[in-house]
């Protein structure tokens, strides 16, 4: 092996240019976004049963009071699913 093919050998096997070589794999699979930026954002409006609503109101007020607040948020930001 001549000492251009054996450092062309060590450049490639080395922690830096493997680090190198997966950054811009990375930055390369992060620009190609195919879907919306508030797709999925996390939320999306619930809407229990009426037997369901009533149930939780009853049986759980604080579960019936997050559902509520979840769906207040949820009309005003845009982001969430409706």
């Amino acid at each position: 092996m001549t000492l251009i093919e054996q450092r062309n050998h060590d450049i490639r096997k080395s922690p830096i240019w493997m680090l190198l070589i997966c950054a811009v794999s990375s930055a390369v699979a992060g620009c190609q976004t195919k879907t919306a930026a508030t797709e999925g954002a996390g939320f999306s409006l619930l809407t229990p049963a009426s037997a369901t609503r009533d149930f939780i109101i009853k049986n759980d007020r604080p579960f019936a009071n997050q559902v509520a607040g979840n769906n207040r948020t949820c009309q005003r930001a845009p982001a969430c699913t409706k």
